[in-house]
């Protein structure tokens, strides 16, 4: 509750309703924001277009100032900011500064890492210093077969053994931040190592996060084969996405139909197009909330819609306007207007235009 203040819990009020009427100006500031620390990475996970090396924007490190100014701007209304976005985050050299400079604000912090930076026990006691409230661990693989297939050259022994020496150093302090979580995300290749993965989780006193994998068609739209090689080799039981979206998606349940409309068009002639998947409404623009939802801070202080947008289609600026502005500016009310199907497709030029999510 030392994080909750009446602003902030006015706030969240208003934005659930923004969010549930969809209104084009909202009344609201999202309470939670996503930051880019780092837009390189150092691992070459199998379904990322960082670590597959597919060319995006520009890459580079956020700057403490652009981050300090996010902050005092939008601190009455921030309840979480996490730190992730393609790119592993504790890269950048200034994020235990930005966590801390959170955190003594009386915002939550949370981060999505695969721990490779992390060297010895003095690199991890910078990380539980830097008082971050939850950290998410990317595994993808319940043993050195699968985590490997995913996250190609890397050990998941070196990683287990950093979990343990995490869970150390805060024993040692007596705190029980950061709140650790095992990252699982279910592809044809790992879905039997569901129940290991668990026992895993459970040993190390981690909680699971479980779901989907996002297979990103998106990116091989233009090439047939390409596309049907990536669905036949990660695309997971459909019975099995539909089990575990009941029990711990937390509203990402779309990508069942999603999955489901792929795995019917991989058995068939048809060819698969975005004006297909367009007819068949499982599109972002039938699915996404995004805009009423989150905000993406990159690592040059341009916004973006949200995490889907490899390519960072700039909604505004921080270094140059306040983030609290950016919300409803014209871009961003174009952008809603679109997805509540007052806007034409061919009146936009934004990637949500056509974005396949998963």
């Amino acid at each position: 509750m030392d994080y909750l203040t009446i602003s902030k819990i006015i706030n969240f009020a208003k934005y659930l309703l923004d969010l549930r009427a969809k209104k084009i100006v909202t009344s609201s500031f999202p309470p939670f924001l996503s930051f880019q620390p780092s837009a390189y990475c150092n691992s070459n996970c199998r379904l990322c277009p960082v670590g597959l090396g597919i060319t995006g924007y520009k890459k580079g490190f956020m700057s403490f100032e652009t981050f300090r100014k996010v902050i005092d701007d939008a601190r009455r209304y921030l309840i979480k900011v996490s730190f992730a976005d393609w790119g592993e985050p504790f890269l950048n050299p200034e994020v235990f500064r930005m966590i801390k400079y959170a955190e003594e604000r009386k915002i939550l912090t949370t981060a999505s890492t695969n721990l490779h930076c992390f060297k010895d026990a003095n690199d991890l006691k910078n990380l539980i210093d830097s008082g971050l409230s939850e950290l998410t661990i990317s595994l993808h693989g319940a043993s050195q077969k699968t985590y490997e297939i995913y996250q190609p050259r890397k050990k998941i022994d070196e990683i287990i053994e950093k979990i343990k020496i995490i869970n150390e150093l805060k024993k040692d302090i007596g705190s029980p931040k950061p709140i650790t979580s095992l990252a699982f995300a279910v592809t044809k290749e790992n879905q039997h190592e569901i129940k290991l993965f668990k026992s895993i989780a459970k040993n190390l006193g981690c909680n699971c996060e479980i779901y989907p994998a996002s297979i990103n068609i998106r990116f091989y739209m233009r090439d047939m084969a390409k596309l049907v090689a990536i669905i036949d080799e990660w695309a997971p039981n459909v019975m099995l996405v539909e089990k575990l979206s009941r029990r711990a998606m937390r509203g990402k349940s779309d990508i069942i139909k999603f999955y489901e409309t792929l795995m019917e068009l991989r058995k068939t002639t048809r060819k698969i197009t975005f004006e297909l998947l367009e007819d068949l409404r499982i599109t972002a623009k039938y699915t996404c909330s995004d805009p009423w939802q989150s905000m993406v801070i990159n690592w040059d202080g341009t916004v973006s819609l949200c995490c889907v947008d490899f390519y960072k289609y700039s909604i505004g600026d921080v270094n140059r306007d306040n983030v609290v502005h950016i919300w409803n500016n014209d871009k961003y009310k174009k952008v809603r207007e679109f997805l509540r199907g007052e806007i034409k497709m061919e009146d936009v030029n934004f990637p949500c235009k056509y974005c396949v999510k998963y």
